[in-house]
């Protein structure tokens, strides 16, 4: 992770310096950077930006420098940012290594920019604790002898909760309150004059949440925010590039997709009937798909679709496509009785047809899971759980010629499909399913 971040790292640097060549902004260099390539929403790479970082050193003088997003990645209320900065300068080049946090920035209800918080901090694992997602490129101990371990467990924690208001009225470390600092449970005996000795990285720190903010506001979701507006200007890119860019972008996509269901096609209607009905509009099974086994290979890994199993996580791991994401349709999404058994975890009881929210999150969580604003190829293991989630998602507001049931595991033991299918046999997994901080709004026996 960490190389793979160090070469986009030496990507950018030479961009930046073909940028200031051409007289290019750096909203020009960040068009350029997602939308020649595979980057960005609805792609395979997130979306990536070089951002203003005003760094600092022991003395108090000022450098720009830029800091690196390599990846950002937009959840249910926040974001997730990798961002890679030099958090000292005060030694010879070849000595100052770059850092890599990991951060998530809130989106709050009130739209408001300074209202975004900092939910998580990591200089190491992601808030899940299963990515690697940062490195420190500071030296170990600093030099007034605090060790790292200090600066995660002192530092670091208290950038939790606050928001860009209250961040951006900070330069250093010295304008905090020292009772602001100690604030918090076993925090009391804590104090900010701990990092006097060893300021210039934990100033960077400061910095580094500073201009990432800045970049938070550039995303749609703050669109009516005026104050966000002003942030933005750094970030604005000319009519030029953003017409070059989307050229370039045109000339890359894929061919065109035919409408979900193949009208052409004949089904039986019932299992007594002698002869076969016309496919319809809106009849989500697979029968009447336009993608199945016979043509799937020439839609997969595209950037504007988002493909998902709907199986459990314990088939999922013996047998499944390349490229699919696991989202439990039985176990997360739907249970007839969801709505009348509070033990049971699943986001709509009721019928699949006429689904029944069991929380008041349970539209968010789902419009997370399958973006409203996507190409959706959905599959089970012969079709009918994929045929029931397109029901609740029609249900719910969701367009269907946006909407895909590309069959079940079951269909795709052709040779032509060995070279996609990850067949692990041997994991043996065992899944719980729940989800946490919701607020039931279903009644429950």
């Amino acid at each position: 992770m960490i190389k793979k971040i160090l070469a986009l790292l030496l990507c950018c640097t030479l961009l930046c310096a073909t940028a200031l060549a051409s007289e290019m902004s750096l909203g020009d260099v960040n068009a350029w950077l997602n939308g020649s390539a595979k980057l960005g929403e609805g792609s395979k790479g997130n979306q990536i930006a070089v951002i203003p970082f005003s760094h600092i050193d022991g003395p108090g003088d000022e450098d720009l420098f830029y800091a690196f997003v390599p990846f950002k990645y937009v959840s249910r209320n926040y974001i997730k940012y990798q961002v890679s900065f030099l958090s000292c300068t005060c030694r010879p080049a070849d000595m100052n290594m770059w850092s890599t946090a990991y951060v998530e920035l809130s989106l709050p209800d009130s739209g408001k920019i300074d209202d975004a918080e900092v939910r998580f901090l990591s200089f190491d694992l992601d808030s899940t604790g299963h990515y690697d997602a940062g490195q420190y490129g500071d030296s170990n101990p600093a030099p007034n002898g605090n060790p790292y371990e200090k600066l995660v467990n002192d530092w670091v924690p208290f950038y939790t909760g606050k928001t860009y208001a209250e961040i951006k009225q900070y330069s250093t470390i010295k304008d905090i309150a020292a009772e602001d600092f100690a604030a918090g449970e076993g925090r009391e005996e804590l104090t900010i004059d701990a990092w006097t000795g060893a300021t210039v990285s934990p100033n960077n720190v400061l910095r580094m949440l500073i201009a990432l903010f800045r970049y938070h506001a550039t995303d749609s979701f703050f669109d009516a925010d005026e104050s966000a507006a002003a942030l933005r200007e750094v970030f604005a890119a000319t009519a030029e590039v953003t017409a070059k860019t989307a050229a370039v972008a045109a000339a890359s996509e894929e061919e065109e997709l035919p409408p979900p269901q193949d009208t052409s096609k004949t089904y039986l209607a019932n299992a007594d009937d002698t002869e076969e009905t016309p496919c319809e509009e809106g009849n989500f099974g697979p029968t009447c798909s336009a993608i199945t086994s016979d043509n799937l290979r020439q839609y997969l890994f595209r950037s504007d679709v988002v493909y998902i199993d709907l199986r459990d996580y314990e088939d999922y791991a013996k047998k499944h496509l390349k490229g699919f994401e696991v989202i439990p349709y039985l176990a997360l999404i739907f249970n007839a009785d969801a709505d009348k058994d509070a033990s049971l975890p699943q986001l709509y009881g009721g019928e699949p047809t006429n689904p029944v929210p069991v929380y008041e999150e349970s539209d968010e969580i789902l419009a997370a899971l399958f973006p409203k604003n996507k190409i959706l190829f959905v599959m089970c293991q012969g079709g009918g759980r994929a045929s029931q989630m397109m029901n609740i998602l029609k249900a719910r507001g969701w367009d269907m010629s946006k909407v895909y049931n590309v069959g079940g595991m079951g269909h795709y033991t052709g040779a032509e499909y060995k070279d996609l299918v990850t067949d692990t046999p041997e994991i043996l997994l065992t899944a719980t399913y729940s989800f946490d901080g919701l607020t039931r709004i279903a009644p429950a026996n």
